[in-house]
């Protein structure tokens, strides 16, 4: 299941970084009319160190009754999307989901972010 697959990788940044970053999954229930799915689940990256900042990496928006498929949305916020619904990807099994969320965690943009909060909030521990 895609949130389980999510979730997952949630959890893997916190173990990764020993929760100086570490990921926060947010369930919105979706009630716009531009969007046709019915939930959403962002992907969230705290850093405790900088008064619990988050940043979204990504939103998922699926529906309650089905796997897939799921709609994918980045660089926007859940606000953005409600206004104009324009997912970056839409998965409609397991494998296309598995592949998109490797291309977006593994990517430059997310990196990036992740290194340079990992190293600000280092700082600030030391």
């Amino acid at each position: 299941m895609p949130d389980t697959i999510l979730k997952e990788q949630i959890a893997l940044l916190g173990e990764k970084t020993d929760f100086t970053v570490y990921g926060k999954p947010v369930f919105i229930k979706v009630k716009s009319d531009e969007i046709e799915y019915k939930v959403a689940t962002m992907f969230n990256v705290v850093v405790q160190a900088l008064d619990n900042y988050e940043k979204t990496i990504l939103i998922m928006y699926s529906n309650p009754e089905t796997e897939y498929p799921v709609a994918i949305t980045i660089e926007s916020s859940f606000e953005e999307d409600c206004e104009m619904f324009k997912p970056q990807y839409t998965c409609k099994d397991k494998e296309s989901f598995e592949a998109v969320i490797h291309e977006i965690l593994s990517s430059k943009e997310v990196m990036g972010i992740i290194r340079t909060l990992y190293s600000k909030a280092s700082m600030l521990a030391s």
